[in-house]
């Protein structure tokens, strides 16, 4: 199934003033449009910017189930957001669920769409994916079930690019050269892309699961030295789903000991601002009229049972005497040579 243009024959229809309502005459239709066309200069018909061919114009009018198609062309009419994508490559995500929402379930609707809005699809794909705009992408990701099989890998030819691209830089980073490549992998880092993943196309399932395997081993890898963009990463991955379980517990289990030196630095300084307290305030007690003896007496008292008590919880509690940092990885990572 080739791809092809979509542009509206609706307006043809209304510029040469053809009716279109229930008593349409296709064969009128066709000697209208053939003078119409004779008269043309060029042999072609142009209204406000769109080129109309004779031989495109013919091809649509003699599909044998026109008269179906027809309703369909002109419903996307009176789609605005959905005729802009289709004619102009041009999307509004604030309106185009609005523009699909009537086609909804309708296979007939998608094998006729299927053709037009894989270039679209395309091209709206790569721009987006430039800019790694990657919580727009899982956006038009929502309307993939729209593309039939014949035209999904030219829709998807963008998508497959770039996520073969952010293999390979993934797995050529490592520890040692994180700093150098961190800018290469920031969208990884610093933006929502969970929903962008949770919508890639069953087509994407094995290198969605590779890319998977690769944060995670990278989280691992840089957890000590660079924790914030670990926790970043984690915060995504904990939201992924359709995955397998093995993985899903890891990271579950990743997340929760990367977050949990949170809670665990809090008590820490706790402690510490509690030791320092009743420090003060024995030193203070002693200086209130006690003789030095009896200072001397509370001092040593002090120390020998309330400091050593604090101090155990406080390793406790800084994790100083267990670790808090995650140590599974699903596969050992192997960089390119």
């Amino acid at each position: 199934m080739a791809n092809k243009q979509y542009i509206s024959i609706i307006r043809l229809f209304t510029h040469c003033g053809i009716a279109m309502a229930n008593d349409f005459n296709l064969a009128r239709t066709k000697k209208h449009l053939l003078a119409e066309f004779g008269i043309a200069q060029n042999g072609f018909i142009e209204i406000d910017g769109y080129t109309y061919t004779r031989q495109d114009v013919f091809e649509e009018l003699e599909h044998p189930n026109f008269r179906e198609r027809l309703q369909f062309h002109k419903e996307i009419w009176n789609a605005p957001p959905l005729l802009n994508l289709l004619e102009d490559n041009t999307i509004d995500f604030l309106t185009i669920r609005d523009g699909f929402r009537s086609f909804w379930n309708n296979s007939e609707f998608d094998v006729f769409i299927s053709p037009y809005f894989a270039g679209p699809f395309n091209y709206v794909s790569r721009v987006l994916l430039t800019d790694l705009r990657l919580p727009e992408m899982g956006e038009l990701l929502t309307f993939e079930d729209f593309l039939q099989a014949a035209d999904r890998e030219e829709a998807f030819r963008s998508l497959r690019i770039f996520l073969d691209e952010s293999l390979r830089i993934l797995r050529n980073t490592t520890v040692e050269n994180y700093k150098i490549m961190r800018p290469k992998i920031s969208h990884w880092i610093e933006m929502e892309w969970y929903g962008f993943f949770n919508n890639l196309p069953h087509e994407f399932y094995d290198i969605k699961h590779d890319l998977i395997v690769h944060l995670v081993n990278l989280g691992v890898g840089i957890q000590k030295k660079y924790r914030s963009d670990c926790r970043r990463m984690s915060d995504q991955l904990v939201s992924l789903q359709e995955m397998p379980e093995s993985i899903r517990q890891t990271i579950v289990s990743n997340h929760s000991a990367y977050h949990g030196s949170k809670s665990t630095s809090f008590r820490g300084y706790f402690w510490v601002g509690w030791l320092i307290f009743i420090v003060v305030r024995a030193v203070a007690s002693g200086g209130c009229g006690d003789t030095g003896n009896d200072y001397q007496f509370q001092k040593s008292d002090f120390s020998k049972y309330e400091v050593d008590s604090l101090v155990r919880i406080l390793q406790d509690s800084t994790g100083h005497t267990k670790s808090d940092t995650a140590t599974l990885r699903i596969f050992p990572m192997n960089p390119l040579r």
